[in-house]
């Protein structure tokens, strides 16, 4: 049998048992039988045994913590160790050792474009002015730098490609999902007086979190035996602090809160358990016009779902129909939307190719194969 060919996942933040580099990416090429993979990323609580597949922790700490500076060697570390034929980045900070790994080694290196990373920088103010103006120039320094060096870019969405026109030699691999082999057909909502809402993923402002929250409570006036689970990573300490602090305590809401990224089947249960996926982004320019991970797997799974009013997403549900567009901030029309989604049969349409991920797992397959020689 032919040896196969080493290839490396690597990010900084993202877990290595995240879902769109492992469970997609990882597992679509996996099934070819050539390659020897290794993903390199953060650590998780519980580090999942994956076959034919290695699982390579590098960092652990808080995002902010000075350890974090070590990362990009311990890096080349790997890659000295591995040598590898090809190496897919997902993050900008390991682009400049990604590129003196490559005059180095000899791989061909691709960029996974999975963020606008300066642009939500800018958007989404998390950071302090002068913090985010350093923090974008360092962004676009080293992806600037380490253009010449990368052999390929696959853009996570499809407004990548407009955002970033400068950039030619790109494959569009969208976060798509995989679709159980068993579907629900066509229903409506069983529990109408217990209802069980969920907001999963990353916990932070601009996601809507906290106007999603409001909007439950004024439901909860009309249905007291509503629930509210919300469960994911929440990397900002304050604001992890201010929603423990304002709603732990409140009756029928219940918080999963985590400061490191949570497996993807840990939140992919509780999704299974609630009625409701509840999306209630804010239309900052880094979030309106891409598709978020969450929709496409909520429609996989034939969840109902409420989604902030944007004409990109209501496209999407409306044709099975999945749920509904709403404005979260009119609190007051809640138990009318409820009324409205109580009315309403879902997924007369299954889920089709336009959510399901294994199209774009062949496109990545054949990606794959052409950089490598196959």
């Amino acid at each position: 049998m032919p040896q196969k060919i080493p290839i490396i996942f690597a990010s900084v933040l993202k877990p290595v048992d995240d879902s769109r580099v492992l469970y997609k990416l990882g597992f679509s090429i996996r099934e070819t039988n050539k390659y020897d993979l290794n993903i390199i990323g953060f650590s998780t609580k519980k580090t999942p045994k994956v076959k034919n597949i290695r699982l390579i922790e590098i960092f652990s700490g808080p995002r902010t913590h000075i350890s974090r500076l070590f990362v990009p060697f311990r890096f080349l570390q790997q890659l000295f160790k591995i040598k590898p034929a090809i190496v897919i980045v997902t993050t900008y900070e390991l682009l400049p050792m990604a590129t003196i790994g490559k005059w180095m080694l000899g791989y061909r290196l691709i960029y996974d474009v999975q963020e606008n990373y300066s642009k939500n920088i800018s958007s989404n103010q998390t950071l302090p002015f002068l913090v985010r103006n350093l923090a974008i120039l360092l962004v676009k320094t080293a992806e600037k730098l380490s253009q010449p060096a990368i052999d390929h870019y696959i853009f996570a969405e499809k407004c990548y490609a407009k955002e970033m026109p400068a950039i030619k030699n790109y494959t569009i691999v969208e976060n798509k999902a995989s679709i159980p082999p068993i579907t629900k057909g066509s229903f409506r909502i069983k529990n109408a007086n217990a209802v069980h809402f969920i907001i999963s993923g990353t916990i932070t402002p601009v996601y809507g979190v906290l106007e999603a929250i409001k909007w439950f409570l004024k439901l909860q006036e009309q249905l007291p035996h509503a629930k509210l689970t919300i469960v994911g990573h929440c990397p900002m300490e304050s604001f992890s602090n201010e929603l423990l602090t304002r709603y732990q305590s409140k009756a029928g809401v219940n918080l999963f809160l985590s400061s490191s990224p949570l497996p993807a089947v840990f939140i992919q249960e509780k999704i299974d358990q609630a009625d409701v996926l509840l999306l209630p982004y804010h239309l900052l320019p880094s979030i309106k016009d891409k598709v978020p991970t969450k929709l496409y797997e909520g429609i996989a799974h034939q969840k109902v779902i409420l989604i902030t009013d944007n004409p990109v997403w209501k496209e999407i549900v409306d044709k099975y129909p999945a749920g509904m567009c709403v404005d979260f901030l009119a609190i007051e029309n809640a138990f009318m939307v409820w009324k409205t989604l109580l009315s309403i049969d879902f997924y007369r349409f299954l889920p089709d190719e336009n959510v399901d991920w294994s199209i774009e797992g062949i496109k990545f397959q054949q990606l794959i194969g052409e950089l490598a020689g196959q």
